[in-house]
C-alpha cells in the first residue's frame, strides 16, 4: 500500500515542462543563504532565451513566504519605459507596506517609507534591468532594507551587476545536448505519439538549438503535432532564415550597443567568426582597430562580453569547431566565440537593411557577391578589405 500511494504522489509528468530547474534553484537558493543577516544583491545574468525570468519566479514562489514583504516587477525595462520610475515605485512600496503610499520624487523615498522598511526583511526581483541607474531609483539604499533582506536582479547586461556592486553574480548556461532533448521531447509529444519515428529529427532540432532553451521551445510549439514532411521543411528552412521569435528576443540585446560596438559584433558574426570557429583575441584587435594607435576594440569587446553576445575564454575548447592552427599556441591567450543562435541573428540583421536602406553593409556568401557584382545595385564597402583581413588572420 505504502508503494502505491508513494506512485500516486509523485507525478509521472513534469507538468511545468521544466528541465535542469532543480539544480539551478539550488544554486540560487545557496546565494541567497550566503550572510543570513546582511542585506544582499544577488544578480543572474545572460543572454535572451536562456531561461533568467524563468528561475527567479520559482525562487520567488518558493521563498517569498519567508520574508516579510515580496515583489516581483517583470520586464523592468519594458514597465520603465512605458510608465516611468515614480509609479513603479508607488507599486513596490505601496505591495511590501500593505498600503498605497504617495512617492512624488524619482530619485528619493519619504522618510516613513525609509523607517518602515527598514524594520521588514523583503524579498524583491527586478527582472530584465537594463539601465545601470533603475536598481537605485526605484529602491533607492540597499541600507534601507531590513535585516535579511534580498534583492534578485535578472538583466542582458552584466555591467547592472558591477555598477551597482552585487554581492553575488550567476550566469546560466546553455543547456547540455541531453537537457535540451529532453526539454524538446516534454514539449512536443504527447504520450500517444510515436516519438521513437522522430529521433533523428528531434536530434536535428537540439543541434540547431545549440543548448537555448527558447530555440528548442520554440520549434517545439512550432512542430508539435506535425507530420515528418513538415518537420522536415521547417528544418530546412532554418538554414535561411531564423525563428522570429528568437531574434525579436535577442536583438534586444543588440539594440542596446552603441553605434561602433554594433559595428564590432557584426564584423564578427559576418567576417572572423563566419565559420563558427574560434578566434584569437589579440587578432582581432589588431584587424578590428580604427587606427595605429587606437585601442577602443578592447572597450568593444568587453562590452559585447558583457552582453553575453560572445564568450572571451582561454580555453579554445569550448568552441567544438576551434581552429586546428591554434592548439600550439599559449595557454595564455584568450579567445572569442559566438553562439549560433547569436550570429544567425547578427546575419539577419545584415540582411535585413537591403528592405530598409536598398543596399547591405556586409556580404559574405559568395552567391550573393557575384549577384551583386553582375547587378551592381549595392556597395561592396570593405567586402576585398574584409577578405585580405580574413585570410591574414587564418595565416596567423
Amino acid at each position: 500500500m505504502k508503494v502505491v500511494l508513494e506512485k500516486l504522489a509523485k507525478p509521472s509528468v513534469n507538468l511545468k515542462r521544466l528541465v535542469g530547474i532543480d539544480e539551478k534553484i539550488a544554486t540560487v537558493e545557496s546565494l541567497i543563504g550566503k550572510e543570513p543577516e546582511d542585506t544582499r544583491l544577488i544578480g543572474v545574468w545572460g543572454t535572451g532565451g536562456m531561461g533568467k525570468t524563468t528561475l527567479v519566479e520559482e525562487v520567488f514562489n518558493k521563498l517569498k513566504f519567508k520574508y516579510d514583504g515580496s515583489y516581483f516587477l517583470a520586464n523592468e525595462r519594458d514597465q520603465s519605459n512605458k510608465h516611468g520610475i515614480i509609479p513603479l515605485k508607488k507599486s513596490i512600496f505601496s505591495k511590501l507596506l500593505g498600503y498605497d503610499v504617495d512617492i512624488d520624487t524619482p530619485n528619493s523615498l519619504p522618510e516613513d517609507v525609509v523607517r518602515r522598511i527598514g524594520g521588514m526583511k523583503v524579498l524583491i526581483v527586478l527582472d530584465d534591468v537594463n539601465d545601470l541607474e533603475d536598481l537605485e531609483k526605484l529602491l533607492g539604499s540597499v541600507d534601507n532594507f531590513g535585516s535579511g533582506s534580498r534583492i534578485i536582479v535578472t538583466t542582458r547586461n552584466r555591467q547592472v551587476l558591477k555598477a551597482n556592486k552585487f554581492d553575488e553574480e550567476y550566469q546560466l548556461r546553455k543547456f547540455s545536448s541531453e537537457e535540451a532533448l529532453e526539454l524538446f521531447n516534454l514539449n512536443v509529444f504527447n504520450q500517444k505519439d510515436h516519438q521513437r519515428e522522430y529521433n533523428e529529427l528531434s536530434e536535428r532540432v537540439v543541434n540547431y538549438a545549440q543548448g537555448v532553451p527558447l530555440v528548442v521551445k520554440v520549434l517545439a510549439g512550432r512542430l508539435r503535432g506535425n507530420e515528418r514532411e513538415v518537420w522536415e521543411s521547417e528544418l530546412d528552412r532554418l538554414k535561411k532564415m531564423p525563428l522570429r521569435e528568437v531574434y525579436d528576443v535577442l536583438k534586444w540585446s543588440y539594440n542596446d550597443l552603441d553605434r561602433k560596438e554594433q559595428q564590432v559584433f557584426l564584423d564578427l558574426a559576418c567576417f572572423f567568426l563566419r565559420l563558427r570557429k574560434s578566434v584569437n583575441v589579440g587578432s582581432l584587435k589588431s584587424l578590428l582597430k580604427d587606427g595605429e594607435s587606437d585601442n577602443s576594440v578592447a572597450v568593444d569587446l568587453k562590452r559585447l562580453e558583457d552582453r553575453a553576445l560572445i564568450t572571451i575564454s582561454k580555453d579554445h575548447s569550448l568552441h567544438e569547431m576551434a581552429l586546428e592552427i591554434i592548439q600550439s599556441k599559449s595557454s595564455e591567450e584568450s579567445f572569442v566565440f559566438m553562439h549560433d543562435s547569436v550570429q544567425e541573428m547578427a546575419w539577419e540583421i545584415v540582411r535585413r537593411e537591403s528592405s530598409t536602406q536598398g543596399n547591405r553593409s556586409r556580404l559574405w556568401d559568395p552567391d550573393d557577391v557575384y549577384e551583386a557584382l553582375k547587378n551592381n545595385k549595392v556597395k561592396l564597402k570593405l567586402i576585398f578589405h574584409f577578405r585580405h583581413c580574413f585570410c591574414a588572420l587564418l595565416k596567423s
